[in-house]
């Protein structure tokens, strides 16, 4: 095992705590959602100074969706849009507890970023947060030029729960005849929640396969095998947007991204895989401790502003 040493480093604190952190899937929820968002926090890279943050009241189909609103610079122009979706398999952690990935993407990728806080399970399972999701990308293809954003640049981005709803929008809006976003950013995405790839039985570094099926169960239920919930299994991939996937050496959902990034390119869309080695489930939003975290946040947002150059 190939461990990068400041992920080894991370996992031997949590190791080594007395008593030692009890696994996700032991903890009452509410217990489990104070402790996941306060390490989140810490975890996160230092927020960076905008011109704006803001909260934004977008309407849904069961009343407002709350979201958090960046942006990067003071302008006249219009500026590219990224949605970007939180983690925590649709049960756990907030737009809030992302704070300092979402300022880094607004800074790095030039672009205004808007982060919902879509409906979680249990109280509120499958499809609740693809709606709520989908909802808030709708209302900006029509509303984006209100807030300073560009309507025709729209792209969307999530990692782990949210890489799930970032793949699931787009596929949302094929069925319903919308258009496409720009571009879609997989970051180690919830794709086949029913599957057990190789990496899911093989991989149990700090989240771990019976981790994975405690959020699927109270996200998806009986639900599992939905196309709108196992987006591998969706009937037809064609004509959705571009993709960069990203996945890590040491993740339960590193082969279920890559065999995602596969079915696109199979269908005709571009998409990118990359894999980080050494690193783990998190790390993406893990800035504060792992210096790859930051390196992949400079990476997508070269490719956000690469596509939105492109369109403009």
């Amino acid at each position: 095992m190939s461990l990068d040493p400041q992920v080894k480093a991370f996992l031997d604190r949590r190791a080594a705590k007395q008593p030692p952190p009890p696994a996700i899937s032991d903890l009452p929820l509410e217990e489990a959602r104070a402790g996941f968002s306060g390490l989140w926090k810490k975890l996160n890279p230092p927020s960076r100074a905008l011109n704006r943050i803001a909260e934004l009241v977008v309407p849904g189909p069961r009343g407002p969706i709350k979201c958090r609103l960046y942006k990067p610079r003071a302008t006249d122009a219009a500026v590219p849009v990224l949605v970007w979706y939180h983690g925590g398999g649709c049960v756990l952690l907030s737009a809030e507890d992302y704070d300092g990935t979402s300022t880094a993407l607004a800074a790095e990728a030039d672009c205004m970023v808007i982060a919902p806080d879509f409906r979680r399970a249990p109280e509120h399972p499958f499809p609740a947060p693809l709606e709520d999701s989908y909802a808030v990308y709708e209302w900006l293809i029509l509303n984006a030029g209100a807030i300073g954003g560009d309507p025709a640049r729209i792209a969307l981005a999530g990692d782990s729960g949210g890489g799930y709803l970032a793949a699931a929008v787009p596929l949302e809006a094929k069925r319903l005849g919308r258009r496409q976003p720009l571009y879609q950013v997989l970051i180690y995405p919830m794709i086949d929640p029913a599957g057990k790839t190789s990496s899911r039985v093989t991989e149990a570094l700090f989240i771990d396969d019976a981790g994975l099926d405690w959020t699927n169960r109270l996200h998806f239920g009986e639900h599992l095998l939905d196309p709108r919930a196992a987006l591998l299994r969706a009937a037809d991939h064609r004509g959705l947007a571009p993709a960069l996937v990203i996945g890590a050496e040491h993740d339960p959902l590193r082969d279920e991204g890559r065999a995602y990034a596969l079915k696109l390119r199979q269908a005709g869309v571009p998409a990118l895989w990359f894999c980080y080695e050494g690193m783990i489930h998190g790390f993406f939003s893990m800035g504060a401790i792992i210096d790859a975290g930051n390196l992949a946040v400079q990476q997508v947002a070269g490719a956000l502003r690469h596509v939105f150059r492109r369109a403009t």
